[in-house]
Parts: structure tokens; sequence; C-alpha cells
């Protein structure tokens, strides 16, 4: 019989190696900076069309928002600043509708068309158009200078537009391109800012779907009477 060999000489197997386990992360459930970020400008619009800039307050920013206003100063470091952010998106947004419409050959319609986006935007943005009416009213020169940057652009465009329309026919003759331009950018935007006044001397809800529309066909018709020869 062979002999069994002493165990403790028989191979014993190599200690497995310690291996680190890696750490999982995982994703918290919060909400992005972004997503704060307008929420807080989305609040202040609404806040500063209803009380202006001087008659809002921070604390009511970001009460409304539902952050404490330290972590208002974490996106914003004044009232200044919020109010800034709010008035530019307004402003990218009215800048974007000119770039949407650059298809269109005729001028006339290519003005219309613009017209038409304009009235729809300030139609679906209550806020807007009462807000800058405040800014108007409380600190022109904070307004001319945004002007100059964002909407000044848009004036030359559209004056530009008046002035070829003439030369083929299809717009009147005037000796005022942008003055023409700027009384068909105010004629969208009036019954929207002077809403609390068209409702008490009509009585109708400026901001129902079935004043829009009313208010958009009389737009649209009056601006293809201003621009049309003769």
């Amino acid at each position: 019989m062979r002999p069994r060999g002493n165990i403790t000489t028989a191979k014993t197997p190599k200690p497995l190696k310690k291996t680190k386990l890696r750490r999982v992360r995982t994703r918290r459930a919060t909400h992005p900076i972004s997503d704060t970020y307008d929420q807080i400008l989305a609040v202040a619009e609404q806040e500063f069309a209803n009380s202006g800039y001087n008659g809002t307050s921070l604390e009511v920013i970001a009460r409304r928002t539902g952050i404490r206003k330290a972590s208002l100063f974490h996106h914003f470091n004044s009232k200044r600043k919020i109010f800034d952010a709010v008035v530019r998106r307004i402003f990218d947004q009215l800048v974007s509708i000119g770039r949407e419409t650059a298809q269109i050959e005729n001028p006339k319609e290519h003005l219309l068309a613009i017209l038409a986006r304009l009235h729809d935007f300030i139609a679906s943005h209550p806020n807007h158009a009462r807000l800058l009416m405040h800014r108007v009213l409380e600190d022109p020169a904070s307004v001319r200078s945004s002007a100059e940057v964002f909407i000044k652009p848009l004036v030359a465009e559209m004056a530009q537009l008046v002035i070829r329309g003439a030369e083929m026919g299809v717009i009147r003759n005037t000796d005022g391109p942008v003055t023409l331009t700027l009384i068909a950018l105010a004629i969208p935007i009036l019954p929207y800012s002077f809403a609390p006044v068209v409702e008490a001397c009509t009585g109708i809800e400026v901001f129902s779907p079935v004043s829009i529309a009313i208010i958009r066909n009389q737009v649209l018709h009056r601006m293809d009477a201003l621009l049309s020869p003769g």
C-alpha cells in the first residue's frame, strides 16, 4: 500500500489575492442646476410683470421658487442680474422671429409673417408685454441700451424690407421706413401691454383664445392696409 504523503508537505492552494471592490456611484435624484435657474427666471418674470422692478423683492422670488435666499445668490448675485437675465431671454426670443421668416422672398409677405409671429409670441406670453412696459416707465435708459443691442438689428432688417418692397411696388413708398417699422412693431404689442385698460373699456378678456384670434386678424388686416401701396 502506497504511503499517503505527509499532510504538512502537501501543496496547499495559494491564497486568493485581495481585490479592491469598486464602489458603484449612484446618481442622486436632484434637480439639475439649469432647472432651478429656469424656475427662478419664470418666477421672477411673473413678479416683475406684476409689481415692476422696484416692487419686486428677492425674498419673494426665493420663496416662490422654493429655495432659500442664500441659494438664490448661488445663481444671481443681485436683483439687477435676475432682471437682466429675464429681459435678455425675452429679447433673444424676439430676435429669433426674424430668422424664422428669412426664407420668404416677397418683402410684404415677409413683414406680415414677422408681425404674425410677433403677435403670437406676445399673446402666448402675457407677462412679456407688461414687464417691458414697466421697465420703459421705470428705467428708460436701461431699456434704450438693451434695445440697441437686441431690437435695433430687427428694426433695421424690417426697414430694409420696407425699402425693397417699395422698390418692387408691393409696399407703399415712404420717407421714413424706420418709423413705419416701429409703428408696425407697436401694433401687435399694444393691445396686450394695455390689457387692463382694454378690458376695462370693452369688457372682454384680452388673453382669452377668442380675443387673441380677433386681435390677430385685426393686426394683420391693419398692417396689410398700412403696407399696401396707394
